[in-house]
């Protein structure tokens, strides 16, 4: 579809060398899993945390952002009870 734009012929073309550095972008939170993984093995109450910490955390982020929209939501029918007055003024730059 997109075949012949810049970004996809520099693909196919093997001209694209990620970084040597990039890989750690890879590695180091797979090692990081596998730990955590291993730890759940080990101490299987871990998940119970885990699992309770990413609801608690879940819960409280949509509270809040329930919450900043309900008060957006009361300010702009605040607002919107004032009167708004447009003035057009002619153009007289000749």
């Amino acid at each position: 579809m997109y075949t012949q734009a810049p970004f996809f012929t520099s693909f196919r073309s093997g001209r694209f060398t990620p970084s040597p550095r990039a890989s750690w972008l890879l590695v180091v939170p797979g090692v990081a899993l596998m730990m955590l993984a291993l730890a759940i093995v080990l101490w299987p109450e871990l998940l119970a945390y885990l699992v309770a910490g990413a609801i608690m955390t879940a819960g409280v982020l949509l509270t809040g952002w329930g919450w900043a929209m309900r008060r957006a939501t009361q300010r702009q029918t605040q607002n919107q009870s004032q009167p708004v007055q447009y003035r057009v003024y002619p153009d007289n730059t000749n």
